[in-house]
């Protein structure tokens, strides 16, 4: 018996020993497999984990290279997810529950070859180290679950790891729309789709209005939160505000799907289509490859100025930095990619200047639900715009004698006084069809025309344009929170995702 015992303590011992090592070793990879693509399987993810480790030893047996394996296989199931299997309570007959559970598992099958090849091709650095996806609406609506995988690498803290934020594998968009804007931040991302709490906010905001605007009160909120709810786009600017390397809008049927998209000097997408000597589009169907990472991994030095404070801001969680020039797609191009159009007009007492300290409580943002890929819906839609907001600054302006109103910026226009990079055709911007001759000639016979006015005066001007927007938005979200206790989601903190 004795000896059986010295036997098992001779080979057994060493045998626990070396493979509490070897897990040891792995411990990085194994952690971060059980934590992001295995964590549903709650009592066997580290089985599984540590099986798929020891598939990665292929490519190599560096703690490096199978932290990078591991990671190119979570990027990979996380822009190609896994199929969704049927659920039996949802058939009212087994028979099609069977055949829907046959062809689940015959795509699940598919979808394991495919997502190994892609890892064994990223891993290989062959001609096809890419990942491909068909639009970027593959990106946009995983970005959660992107930001989540960020978060476990920043709270692993593994040696092997020297950039948490960053994925290791470049992505390859088949089609998308570059656009010169920049996505402010809605309310409803603030508040995590929260409508009741978006509706407290609401009535904080027609509290917080000036009491003397009377009925203007509740349509100037109702604009302005509306307007926020998604977010709106603000264009590039030339001022020297906008100097410098710029984050563009990548994005797939709606603005509200997209994502910033850093471009490098050399990388630089032509500019928006032009005709009647301007730019008659906001937004081109272009192909793009680039690395996803964090705003707060991006190089800020070199950014400018007014989109450096809405990335610190939090206004832009995720970002896809190019690594190669951006091409025209290679199929027939869509022409559909719809974004606000917007104007904005400010309240001004009776010496013209805006009435409060705070820009956005001068605010009224009247706003068009659009197309910005297709010129001439585009164009059309401006003009329903103008009419639109005619008619209600002319009830403004005879229930209200004693207000003045004032152009401040628009989708097409930063109103700080220099121009946009890419100005529309002359007679096409949103001032110009605002303020028609027609309508000019009607405020004239009404005698409105001198409370009607094209531009603010000095530094007003330059507190409501377009490119302080962010700062305002920022600010005016703050305040609402303040006013309604709420708590931001706040995804900057990491977090561990079990279970």
């Amino acid at each position: 018996m004795m000896e059986i015992v010295n036997t098992l303590y001779q080979i057994g011992l060493p045998t626990f020993a070396g493979i509490f090592i070897f897990l040891a070793y792995l411990r990085p990879t194994i952690r971060l497999l059980n934590r992001t693509i295995h964590r549903r399987f709650k009592i066997t993810r580290i089985v599984r984990a540590t099986w798929m480790v020891l598939t990665f030893l292929s490519y190599g047996q560096s703690r490096k290279e199978l932290y990078r394996a591991a990671c190119m296989r979570v990027e990979a199931e996380l822009l190609h997810p896994r199929p969704e299997r049927p659920d039996r309570w949802e058939y009212r007959h087994r028979s099609d529950f069977r055949s829907d559970l046959r062809e689940y598992r015959k795509s699940l099958r598919h979808w394991h070859e495919n997502i190994g090849l892609m890892t064994d091709n990223l891993m290989k650095k062959s001609d096809k180290n890419k990942m491909v996806v068909a639009t970027c609406f593959a990106i946009s609506e995983v970005q959660e679950e992107i930001l989540r995988y960020f978060r476990v690498r920043l709270a692993e803290n593994a040696k092997v790891d020297a950039n948490p934020e960053v994925f290791m594998s470049e992505v390859h968009v088949q089609e998308a729309f570059v656009a010169p804007l920049q996505l402010l931040s809605g309310l409803l991302g603030k508040y995590d789709e929260d409508w009741p709490q978006l509706i407290e906010g609401h009535r904080a905001t027609v509290e917080e209005l000036d009491d003397s605007l009377g009925d203007i009160r509740s349509f100037q909120a109702f604009l302005f939160t509306c307007w926020l709810t998604w977010g709106p786009s603000i264009p590039f600017g030339t001022c020297k505000r906008w100097g410098g390397h710029n984050v563009m809008q990548l994005g797939y049927g709606d603005e509200s799907n997209s994502i910033a998209l850093a471009v490098r000097s050399a990388d630089e997408p032509p500019p928006p289509r032009t005709a009647r000597g301007g730019h008659v589009v906001l937004a081109e169907g272009l192909q793009v490859t680039g690395v996803i990472k964090t705003a707060a991994a991006v190089d800020h030095l070199h950014l400018c100025s007014a989109q450096t404070e809405v990335l610190r801001a939090g206004q832009n969680q995720l970002v896809l930095e190019t690594s190669a020039p951006i091409t025209a797609p290679s199929e027939a191009e869509s022409i559909y990619y719809s974004a606000y159009i917007w104007v904005i007009v400010v309240l001004c007492g009776t010496n013209g200047r805006p009435k409060h300290g705070e820009p956005w409580k001068n605010m009224l943002t009247f706003f068009e639900h659009g197309n910005v890929a297709d010129d001439s819906t585009y164009l059309m839609l401006k003009r329903q715009l103008a009419a639109k907001v005619r008619t209600s600054l002319e009830s403004i302006l005879h229930e209200h004698p004693d207000l003045i109103l004032s152009f401040a910026c628009a989708i097409d226009e930063c109103g700080c006084g220099q121009p946009i990079r890419y100005p529309a055709p002359p007679g096409e911007s949103m001032r110009e069809l605002l303020f028609a001759e027609s309508w000019l000639a009607r405020l004239d016979a009404k005698g409105w025309r001198d409370r009607m006015r094209t531009a603010l005066p000095g530094k007003a001007r330059v507190a409501h344009a377009a490119c302080k927007l962010p700062n305002t938005v920022s600010a005016y979200q703050r305040d609402q929170l303040r006013r309604t206790k709420s708590t931001p989601i706040d995804r900057q903190l990491p977090e561990v995702l079990v279970g």
